[in-house]
C-alpha cells in the first residue's frame, strides 16, 4: 500500500491557553462549588506542561462548518494525487466527530461530494480509528478487491460536538477525569491510498481492554450497554469522561513495550509520528526507546485532534519537507479502548 497524498484542515479561531481557562472559567462561574480560581491555575500548568500551547476551533461567528472542512479537504487530496473522485473505489469515515449513526456518515459525505457509486463504511477506533481503517484498507488491497482507497476524518467534537459541555465544572475534583477536553483541537483530513507495494506496510497492535471504562463519551441509556464501574461516564451522557494520567501512565509501559517488541532499527528511522495527546508524555516515552530527536510533534499548535492526530501531522510535515518519498516512516498510537499500535512504512 501506499499513501498517496495526506490533505488538512484546520478551521480557523486559533484558541491560546489562556482562552481556554477564560472560557472554562465562563461556563463554571455559575456551578463550581471551591476555589474556582486555584482552579484554573492548576488547570493552566498542566497544559503548560504537557505542551500545549494553541489549538483550533469551529468560529461559530463564522457559521463555519464541518462539512465544509470536509469538501475543502477531499478535494485539496484529489487535486494532490492527480485523481477524480470516480478514481476512488472505497471511502471510509473513521473518528469520533460525526453527525450521524444511521447511516454511517460515510454516505452522508459521499453524497455530498457527489461520489454515488462509491463502496462506504465508517469505522469508530476512538483515537486509533485512523489507524485501524489504514489496516483495513491495506488488508482489502492485498486480496485485489480495490485500486484506490480514500480515508477522512472530521474531528470537530468541540465547538462542532459535545466536548464544550466539559468546560463546565463543579468542583476541582473533576479536572482528574476533564481534563483531556482542555486539550482538544478540531481538524478534517483526507488520505488517498493505493494497492502499490502490497509488503510496504506492518502494523503491530496491543490491547488493555480492563482500561476501557477510562477514557468514554457515551451515549444516553449507555448504562443497557455495559457493566457499570465506579469511574464509569463519571461526566454523564454525551459528556467527555478521561482520566488523561491513568492513560498515559497506561501507555509508558505499553507503548514502549509494543515498540520495543516491534524490532524496529532506530537508526534506519527518518521521521515519527505519534498520536497528539501530550507532547511531554511521548517525548518521553520516544525517549525511553532513543528515537525522542526523530518525533515530529504538532500538539503545540494544534492540540489533540483525535484520530486526526498523525494524518494530520503527515500533511503538515509535507507541507515543511519533513517528510520525503522514500523516508523509513514510524506511526505509534496509544488510544482510548484501550489500544497501541506501532506502524512502520517507507513513504
Amino acid at each position: 500500500m501506499k499513501i498517496e497524498t495526506t490533505a488538512l484542515s484546520l478551521p480557523s479561531k486559533k484558541v491560546s491557553n489562556d482562552e481556554v481557562i477564560d472560557l472554562i472559567k465562563f461556563h463554571s462561574n455559575s456551578t463550581f462549588t471551591g476555589d474556582l480560581g486555584r482552579s484554573l491555575r492548576k488547570i493552566n500548568i498542566i497544559l503548560k506542561k504537557s505542551g500545549a500551547r494553541n489549538r483550533y476551533w469551529l468560529d461559530c461567528n463564522k457559521n463555519e462548518q464541518p462539512i465544509d472542512h470536509i469538501v475543502k479537504v477531499t478535494d485539496k487530496a484529489l487535486k494532490n494525487a492527480n485523481l477524480n473522485k470516480s478514481d476512488i473505489d472505497i471511502l471510509i469515515f473513521v473518528g469520533i466527530g460525526k453527525g450521524f449513526l444511521e447511516p454511517a456518515q460515510s454516505y452522508i459525505i459521499a453524497k455530498a461530494l457527489g461520489m454515488d457509486k462509491v463502496r462506504c463504511f465508517d469505522v469508530t477506533d476512538a483515537c486509533m480509528s485512523w489507524i485501524s481503517g489504514l489496516q483495513i484498507i491495506d488488508s482489502f488491497f492485498k486480496m485485489g478487491y480495490e485500486k484506490k482507497a480514500m480515508i477522512i476524518n472530521a474531528e470537530f467534537v468541540v465547538k462542532g460536538g459535545s466536548l464544550i459541555n466539559n468546560y463546565a465544572l463543579n468542583n476541582d475534583a473533576e479536572i482528574e477525569y476533564s481534563f483531556p477536553a482542555f486539550t482538544v483541537g478540531e481538524a478534517a483530513t483526507c488520505t488517498i491510498l493505493s494497492n502499490e507495494n502490497s509488503k510496504n506496510f506492518t502494523f503491530n497492535f496491543s490491547s488493555k481492554a480492563s482500561l476501557a471504562d477510562s477514557c468514554v463519551i457515551p451515549l444516553p441509556q449507555y448504562q443497557k450497554f455495559c457493566k457499570s464501574t465506579e469511574i464509569m461516564a463519571l461526566n454523564g451522557p454525551m459528556k467527555f469522561t478521561s482520566f488523561g494520567k491513568v492513560l498515559h501512565d497506561a501507555g509508558l509501559i505499553e507503548v514502549v513495550e509494543l515498540y520495543k517488541k516491534s524490532k524496529i532499527i532506530n537508526n534506519k528511522v527518518d521521521i515519527v509520528y505519534t498520536h497528539a495527546s501530550s507532547r511531554e508524555m511521548w517525548h518521553e516515552y520516544a525517549r525511553i526507546v532513543g528515537i525522542e530527536k526523530k518525533v515530529y510533534h504538532i500538539y503545540q499548535e494544534t492540540g489533540n485532534l483525535v484520530s486526526a492526530s498523525i494524518p494530520a501531522a503527515i500533511a503538515m510535515s509535507c507541507s515543511d519537507n519533513s517528510l520525503k518519498r522514500g523516508d523509513n516512516v514510524i506511526f505509534w498510537v496509544g488510544s482510548a479502548g484501550m489500544s497501541f499500535n506501532v506502524t512502520n512504512f517507507n513513504y
